[in-house]
């Protein structure tokens, strides 16, 4: 963190061609992290133009275009930021760029389901070396004065990606679904392209340092997307089949295996400096109990407006935009409040703001209210807690990361929301599940949902605070 005064920071000369610089590799990195962010949530739209496409497969099947897109990419994260840490954070993002972009353009073309599914893989390979190295370029190219505002508008950037991918996504396959895919590849080929030029080079490393341990890293591959296929498997598949249970024993192993390396090896797959960090620790477990509440919130709310209200794939992306153009508004509100209030303390209110929102809509799902008493006020308090949590915990991730583990620090935080976002769907799918076999109306299973995705914001509120102080006067913006 930086012990530089606001006055010193304001005293230093304004270099124009340094900030045009800055804003360019900003929008390179944004390119490549909503790029990622759209592809995560869009797919969801496409789905039944996917399946009519490709009939003879069942739903478990054609499911894999999700599945192994968030199996992998939850997989790939760390290892991904740990070699981007040592091997070069310019080199990985434009890598991961370059793939993702070629992998777009295979899903576009693909004449068969298992192409689409092989693809789909790919790209998520090449997202897992996108978020993180993107983050840890971010911070690299800012002096510490601007760390915090670049990391809010790049949070920003992301979190209003994935709130329009239903809107963009149905726009898209109203024409063909392949469109959804073809069109990251002019905009990841020019990214490349500019990303090579302006991006800045990693600092140099000690070449007698040992490299990151591989079989840590493999393990630590295994854990997640162990974990990640058993939670998406399990509602489908049943929680004690034989499918979940090894997902889960696979997970656990593999997690076992991960923690005796990393408390041996000399150079290990999560760098032992960031466990050592409370604040950074705590800050990713707040972070991957409000990425559940969030997951359930964000899935939940398309299943009212589209299974109980009648609205279209579009009609459903229309009703949260209210509170998508309050995202970045609020997300530059974020840094004022942190400085009034603290990180830890604005996180905590973020979170408590997107379970209010859940709260609203429990009262009013019941009610024959119109959309702008019944959907509209908790779409605009679950966006501006959405936008304030998050941006609030990259920062606090982002203060605390020494930089020689920008991109490694990233990806822990990345992957703790990813594993998160996939036990609050499970979550989700279960309780929406066992109404639809009883034959229940969804809105009861659906307030319960919000019940739990309300708690949940709560438990990562109360995990956020835990340890934090008001700031005297903060040096970084």
């Amino acid at each position: 963190m930086s012990t530089e005064t606001p006055a010193v920071a304001a005293a230093r000369p304004v270099d124009k061609a340094a900030d045009r610089r800055r804003a360019i590799v900003f929008a390179v990195l944004c390119c490549g992290f909503v790029l990622t962010s759209l592809d995560m949530m869009i797919v969801n739209v496409a789905f039944p133009a996917i399946e009519h496409e490709f009939p003879g497969y069942d739903n478990a099947v054609v499911s894999w275009t999700l599945n192994a897109y968030t199996i992998l990419y939850a997989a790939a994260l760390i290892p991904a930021g740990r070699l981007a840490d040592h091997l070069g954070r310019k080199q990985t993002f434009l890598a991961g760029l370059v793939l993702f972009t070629l992998a777009s353009g295979a899903c576009a073309l693909a004449p068969s389901l298992p192409v689409l599914i092989a693809a789909r893989a790919l790209q998520a390979l090449g997202a897992a070396a996108l978020t993180p190295t993107s983050m840890g370029l971010l911070l690299q190219v800012n002096p510490p004065e601007r760390q915090q505002r670049a990391v809010r508008s790049w949070t920003a950037a992301g979190g209003i990606a994935a709130a329009m991918a239903p809107v963009v996504g149905g726009l898209l396959v109203q024409s063909d679904w392949r469109l959804i895919f073809l069109i990251n590849v002019p905009i990841g080929a020019l990214a490349v392209v500019v990303g090579a030029r302006v991006l800045p080079a990693s600092p140099p490393r000690s070449t007698t340092a040992p490299g990151p341990d591989l079989i840590g890293a493999l393990a630590v591959a295994l854990f997640a997307g162990g974990a990640v296929f058993a939670l998406v498997e399990a509602p489908e598949a049943g929680w004690g089949s034989a499918t979940t249970l090894l997902g889960f024993a696979c997970a656990a192993l593999m997690l076992a295996v991960a923690a005796l390396r990393n408390l041996r090896h000399a150079s290990p797959v999560v760098p032992r400096e960031l466990l050592a960090l409370p604040v950074y620790v705590r800050t990713n477990v707040a972070a991957f109990v409000y990425s559940a509440g969030f997951a359930v919130m964000l899935l939940s709310v398309v299943l009212w407006t589209q299974n109980v209200r009648g609205y279209s794939a579009i009609q459903t992306g229309l009703a949260i935009a209210p509170g998508t153009v309050l995202m970045p508004i609020f997300a530059m509100l974020t840094g004022r409040m942190a400085r009034g209030i603290g990180l830890p303390r604005t996180a905590a209110l973020g979170c408590v703001v997107l379970g209010a929102g859940m709260v609203w809509w429990i009262v009013t799902a019941p009610t024959d209210l119109p959309y702008v008493l019944a959907v509209m006020p908790g779409s605009m308090l679950t966006s501006i807690g959405t936008i304030v949590a998050m941006a609030a915990f990259a920062g606090q991730v982002s203060a605390t990361i020494p930089q020689a583990f920008y991109a490694s620090g990233s990806a822990v935080h990345t992957m703790a929301k990813q594993l998160g976002i996939a036990i609050g769907v499970a979550l989700l799918l279960v309780i929406h599940d066992s109404a639809a076999r009883s034959g229940a109306s969804p809105v009861p299973a659906l307030r319960d949902a919000w019940i739990v995705g309300a708690a949940l914001t709560l438990v990562a509120a109360a995990v956020a605070l835990i340890g934090s102080r008001r700031p005297a006067a903060p040096a970084t913006e």
